[in-house]
């Protein structure tokens, strides 16, 4: 069976974003009322950034991780946010 996480709920939302700031709030708002393990690392990380493309990339990779399928930097939740913010 796998293992889904509770990030996917908002995965379209992410995506259909316009906008970074849109991206953020779709992302915070969730963060901040959902438990997600890492949730206050995330919700540093995804505070600081300020590109579309990067905010969707991280929330791509977060989703991955937490389904057991990491891909690179950006899912290493223990990295500072700004090694993440320079990636």
């Amino acid at each position: 069976m796998p293992i889904k996480s509770t990030l996917a709920k908002i995965t379209e939302e992410v995506y259909k974003s316009k906008t970074a700031e849109e991206a953020k709030k779709v992302m915070m708002e969730y963060l901040m009322t959902t438990y997600v393990k890492d949730r206050d690392k995330m919700i540093d990380t995804v505070s600081k950034m300020g590109n579309l493309i990067k905010i969707q990339t991280y929330f791509s990779n977060c989703l991955l991780k937490y389904e057991g399928h990491s891909l690179n930097k950006y899912n290493d939740l223990t990295q500072s946010s700004s090694e993440i913010q320079e990636g």
